[in-house]
C-alpha cells in the first residue's frame, strides 16, 4: 500500500492529417510515463474528434490502442472539441485523456453492451452503479425518455455528457468499438468520485412565472394571465403595441438591443432540487406568438406547474456564472480536502467563441480558476446533467480523490 496520486494525462492536436495528429497526441500522452513503462496496465481513455475526422475514428482508436493496449477508449465525433485553454471546431482536431482509475471501478456501455452494475460484489448487496458519462445521438427516438430512464437506473441518478455529432452529420461514437446511434459511454462505481456543476449561458429578462395552462408546444397562460401579455410586460412593451392584435406591430415594439442574442425561455419543475447550481433551468427557444389568442409557441412541451423565466444569451452573465461554478468547485475541493485529478467539460455549440467573443476564452476561464488540471471535452447539440437535456449551458465535471489517498 502506497501513498500516491493517480495520473490523468491529456493531449491535443489540430491541423494535419489523422495519422500525424494521432501521433502528436500519443507523444503528449507518453510524456508522463515512468522510465520503462511502455504502456499503462489499465486505464480509461476519453477521445473526442471534430466532425472532419469522423470517418477516421476507427483508425485513430486503433492506433491509440496499439500504443496503449491496456486502455479502453470511449468518446465521439462532435461539432467541436476542447482541452485546457483551447477549443477547435472548423479544423481537423482531436483531444484525448487517459484516466488512471481502478480497473473494477468502471464499465463501458452502448446499445449493444448494456449498462453494467459496478459495485455488486463490493457492496455485498443489490448491484449498484453510481454515475455515468453518456454520449447521445440527437436523432435517437424518445431521447429525453431514454436519458431519464438511464439516470433512474443509477444509484445517484447522476449523468453527465451531451448530444454528439456535428453540423452536417450524426457522427460515430466510441465505446470499446465504434457505435452508431443511441446512447453510449462509461458507467462508474462509487469508487470514482465526481464533483459537477451546470453553468448557464443566459440571463433572465425579468422575474419567474408559473405555467398555468399549456397545450402541446403552446403556453396559453402564465400566472393565470395570457402568456403573451406576461411576456410583453417583462419586456416593458407599452403603448398601443401592448394590447395590439397585429403581430408585426408587436414585433416592431420589442426591445431589439435586449433581444439581440435571441429570446429564450427557461423551464424548471416546481420541486427541482439537484444541487448543480442556482438557476437550474432547461432553456429553450421562443418560436413565435399568437397575438389574437395571446399565446406563445416554444420549442419544447411545457407542463402545467413548471417554473419558467424569459431570458436571452448574455456574455457577461455567462462569464460570471462560469466563474461562480469554478469557485464553488474549488471551495468544495478545499473543504473536502480533495485533489482534482482531471476534468471533463461539455459546452453548447452556441457558447465558445460565439458567446465569449474569441476561441479559448471559455476554457481559459476554467483553467484560470481551477488551475492547469488535465481537461478534455466537446461542444454539444444539447448538454446532459442528471436526467435532463439542457441548452446554452456548460457541464463541468471533476474526477477527484482524497488528499493523501491510499492506493492498493
Amino acid at each position: 500500500m502506497t501513498l500516491s496520486t493517480r495520473t490523468f494525462r491529456h493531449g491535443h492536436a489540430a491541423q494535419g492529417d489523422w495519422h500525424e495528429l494521432t501521433q502528436r497526441v500519443i507523444t503528449q500522452l507518453s510524456a508522463r510515463e515512468s522510465p520503462g513503462d511502455s504502456a499503462l496496465v489499465a486505464g480509461l481513455g476519453l477521445l473526442y474528434i471534430t466532425e472532419g475526422l469522423s470517418d477516421r475514428l476507427p483508425s485513430i482508436a486503433a492506433k491509440l490502442g496499439e500504443r496503449f493496449p491496456g486502455v479502453r477508449w470511449v468518446g465521439a465525433a462532435a461539432h467541436g472539441v476542447c482541452v485546457g485553454g483551447a477549443e477547435y471546431a472548423q479544423e481537423p482536431a482531436l483531444v484525448a485523456m487517459i484516466c488512471e482509475l481502478p480497473a473494477d471501478s468502471w464499465r463501458l456501455f452502448s446499445g449493444s453492451q448494456r449498462l453494467a452494475a459496478i459495485d455488486s460484489a463490493r457492496s455485498g448487496g443489490a448491484p449498484r452503479t453510481s454515475s455515468a458519462l453518456v454520449h447521445a445521438d440527437s436523432a435517437s427516438a424518445a431521447l429525453p425518455e431514454s436519458i431519464a430512464g438511464l439516470a433512474h437506473r443509477l444509484d445517484s441518478g447522476f449523468l453527465f455528457g451531451g448530444l454528439v455529432g456535428g453540423a452536417e452529420s450524426r457522427g460515430p461514437q466510441l465505446a470499446g468499438g465504434v457505435v452508431h446511434g443511441g446512447l453510449s459511454g462509461v458507467a462508474f462505481g462509487a469508487q470514482v468520485r465526481l464533483l459537477s456543476r451546470v453553468t448557464q449561458g443566459c440571463a433572465p429578462l425579468s422575474r419567474e412565472h408559473i405555467v398555468s395552462t399549456c397545450t402541446s408546444h403552446y403556453i396559453e397562460r402564465l400566472d393565470e394571465r395570457p402568456a403573451l401579455d406576461v411576456l410583453l410586460d417583462d419586456l416593458e412593451v407599452g403603448g398601443a403595441a401592448r394590447d395590439s392584435r397585429d403581430g408585426e406591430e408587436i414585433l416592431r415594439a420589442l426591445p431589439a438591443e435586449r433581444l439581440s442574442r435571441g429570446l429564450m425561455i427557461g423551464f424548471a419543475p416546481p420541486d427541482v432540487a439537484r444541487g448543480v447550481g442556482f438557476g437550474d433551468y432547461v432553456v429553450r427557444n421562443v418560436l413565435g406568438i399568437d397575438p389574437q389568442n395571446r399565446v406563445i409557441a416554444v420549442s419544447t412541451v411545457p407542463r402545467q406547474g413548471d417554473r419558467t423565466v424569459f431570458c436571452t444569451r448574455d456574455q457577461h452573465a455567462a462569464r460570471a456564472d462560469l466563474v461562480r461554478v469554478c469557485t464553488e468547485l474549488r471551495d468544495e475541493l478545499e473543504s473536502g480536502e480533495l485533489n482534482a485529478l482531471g476534468a471533463h467539460y461539455v459546452s453548447c455549440v452556441a457558447r465558445g467563441e460565439h458567446l465569449f467573443g474569441a476561441p479559448g476564452v471559455e476554457l481559459g476561464i476554467v483553467a484560470h480558476n481551477l488551475g492547469e488540471i488535465p481537461l478534455v471535452g466537446f461542444f454539444a447539440n444539447g448538454e446532459i446533467a442528471y436526467d435532463r437535456i439542457y441548452g446554452y449551458t456548460g457541464v463541468l465535471t471533476l474526477f477527484v480523490e482524497e488528499r493523501n489517498a491510499t492506493r492498493i
